[in-house]
C-alpha cells in the first residue's frame, strides 16, 4: 500500500478536534463496482425473528487467538470451506464483527491513535460500499451515518484488496470477500473503581443489546461461524474489557436466540499487549497527579511529588481477560452455576 494512504499519515495531516479519514480519490486498484448494497438494521434486537437453524444447545468453540481479524475470518473460511467442498458441501463464507465510529467513517478524536476501522478503509472497498448513495438521496449524503445507539450495518461482500500492516499491506490476488456487521460500541463509558464493569447500568444494557444485534444479524444471514476484533476495547471506545468479555460470553451461552446456533466464535487481537485497564489506571494516575499540583500550587510548596507512581502489579491485557473469562473450565463452571441457579428457580415455583 502507499505509505500516503495509510491511516497514520491520514491523522498527521488532518486538523480539528475530530478527523474523518476520507480515502483518496478513486484508484484503479481498488475494486469495482461496490459487490453488496448495505443493509441497515435499525432495531437488530426486533427488525427480524430469529429462526433456530439447529435445536442444539452444544456451545460454539471459543477461541482467542492474536492476528488481524480480516485476515483470521478469511483464513478460517477457506480452510472450513475446504472441508466443506471435500464432503460435497457448501463454501464457506466467516463475518467479521467490526466496531464503527457512530459519526462517519473512521471518525474519531485527533489525539486518538488510529483505529482499526481505518485501517480496514484503507485496505478495502468498505468505505466505497457504505457511501452509495440511496435513491432519491444527495450524492454526497452518508447513507448509513449517524448510526444510532440501536441501529447496525450489514455487508454481505466487502472486497479486502491488502493484506494486513504485519504483511506490509501486501496485494491480494485473487481479491478475497467476507459478510461485515457494522456496529458503534457504547463510547467511553464511566467504570467502577476496579475498571472491572460499568458504572451505569444503561451503558451495560446498551452495549448488550449491541452485541447481541450484531450476532443476531449474522444467524439472520445464515452464518454460524464469526470473527470479532477488540471490539469495544482500546484508546477509543474505553469499554471495560472484563464486563465487555462477559457480555459476549453470556449472550453466546444463555440468549434463547443465540446459544447453539453458532459453530466456532473468534476473538483476533491485533495487539496481543494492550490493555484497556491501564489506560483507566494511567488515566486516574494523571487525574490524580493534576490534583496534588494544584493542591501544592494552592499551598504554595513544590516538595509535593507528582512523581509517576507504579503499580505492583502489571494491568491484564485485553487478551489475557479474554483468555480467562472463556477458558473452558471457567466455562465449565459458568454453565454450572446457571444450571444451579434454574434447579432453585425450578424447586421455588413448584
Amino acid at each position: 500500500m502507499d505509505s500516503e494512504d495509510t491511516p497514520h499519515q491520514v491523522a498527521a495531516g488532518t486538523e480539528g478536534n475530530f478527523i474523518h479519514p476520507i480515502p483518496p480519490p478513486a484508484r484503479p486498484d481498488l475494486p469495482t463496482p461496490v459487490l453488496s448494497i448495505p443493509i441497515t438494521y435499525d432495531r437488530g434486537m426486533t427488525d427480524f425473528p430469529i429462526t433456530r437453524h439447529t435445536q442444539s444447545q452444544s456451545r460454539p468453540e471459543f477461541r482467542i487467538v492474536t492476528g488481524d481479524p480480516v485476515k483470521v475470518a478469511l483464513s478460517n473460511a477457506a480452510a472450513d470451506s475446504m472441508k466443506s467442498v471435500a464432503i460435497g458441501g457448501e463454501r464457506i463464507r466467516v463475518p467479521f464483527i467490526c466496531a464503527v465510529s457512530r459519526k462517519g467513517p473512521g471518525s474519531r478524536h485527533r489525539d486518538v491513535r488510529p483505529t482499526y476501522e481505518e485501517d480496514f478503509y484503507h485496505r478495502s472497498n468498505l468505505f466505497y460500499t457504505l457511501i452509495q448513495p440511496r435513491l432519491g438521496m444527495n450524492a454526497l449524503a452518508m447513507p448509513h451515518y449517524p448510526v444510532s445507539d440501536t441501529a447496525a450495518v450489514f455487508c454481505d461482500s466487502i472486497a479486502v484488496c491488502y493484506g494486513p500492516r504485519e504483511d506490509n499491506y501486501e496485494k491480494l490476488d485473487p481479491t478475497p470477500n467476507l459478510p461485515v456487521v457494522l456496529v458503534s460500541p457504547v463510547l467511553r463509558p464511566k467504570v467502577t473503581g476496579n475498571d472491572t464493569a460499568f458504572s451505569d447500568v444503561e451503558d451495560k444494557v446498551c452495549m448488550r443489546e449491541k452485541i447481541c444485534s450484531a450476532l443476531r444479524i449474522c444467524l439472520h444471514h445464515e452464518y454460524d461461524r464469526v470473527v470479532i476484533g477488540d471490539f469495544g476495547l482500546g484508546d477509543w471506545h474505553r469499554n471495560p474489557p472484563q464486563a465487555v468479555a462477559e457480555i459476549w460470553r453470556d449472550l453466546l451461552l444463555f440468549h434463547p436466540d443465540l446459544c447453539g446456533q453458532f459453530k466456532c466464535v473468534v476473538f483476533a487481537f491485533v495487539d496481543p499487549m494492550q490493555s484497556t485497564t491501564q489506560l483507566f489506571r494511567d488515566r486516574k494516575q494523571k487525574i490524580n497527579e493534576e490534583r496534588r499540583a494544584r493542591q501544592a500550587a494552592k499551598e504554595g510548596t513544590s516538595s509535593i511529588s507528582t512523581r509517576r507512581t507504579l503499580s505492583s502489579q502489571p494491568a491484564p491485557t485485553d487478551m489475557a481477560i479474554f483468555e480467562s473469562l472463556f477458558d473452558e473450565k471457567e466455562i465449565e463452571r459458568v454453565v454450572e452455576q446457571a444450571a444451579l441457579v434454574n434447579r432453585h428457580l425450578l424447586s421455588w415455583e413448584t
